[in-house]
């Protein structure tokens, strides 16, 4: 069960990851530029995006059975939210500090590697479910 391993592993960073990032944009989106540049100047409505998602990705990440549906939104949304983040980017950078860049560069790096590691992990633990079978 080698990619129940990876799949529960990337879910459980990518829900540590949005819950985190969630606390630091509620508490720092305010007076932080690069955060509130990350949160489009909207670090209330972000931050509860976030919490909402992180939580939802940690209920899939420790049930019992892997919601399979669930799982494959979750690996749509953060795809989504990468494409979304490069696009929304291309189209202000002149406009973001450095800060702000290096930040949405790096959140859509880590998210697209929690999407990675996520499907890598789905599509063994199918395999895997398929040789029980």
């Amino acid at each position: 069960m080698e990619g129940l391993t990876i799949l529960r592993t990337a879910l459980k960073a990518n829900g540590l990851f949005s819950l985190a990032t969630a606390m630091l944009t509620l508490l720092l989106g305010s007076s932080v530029l690069a955060i509130n540049e990350m949160a489009n100047g909207q670090p209330t409505v972000f931050s509860i995006q976030l919490f909402i998602f992180g939580a939802l990705v940690l209920i899939a990440a420790y049930r019992k059975k892997v919601p399979v549906v669930l799982v494959w939104i979750i690996i749509v949304l953060d795809i989504l939210y990468v494409l979304l983040g490069f696009y929304n980017l291309s189209l202000v950078h002149s406009e973001l500090s450095a800060s702000g860049t290096v930040l949405i560069i790096v959140t859509n790096l880590l998210v697209a590697l929690f999407a990675t590691f996520q499907t890598i992990g789905m599509v063994k633990y199918r395999k895997s479910l398929k040789g029980i079978s």
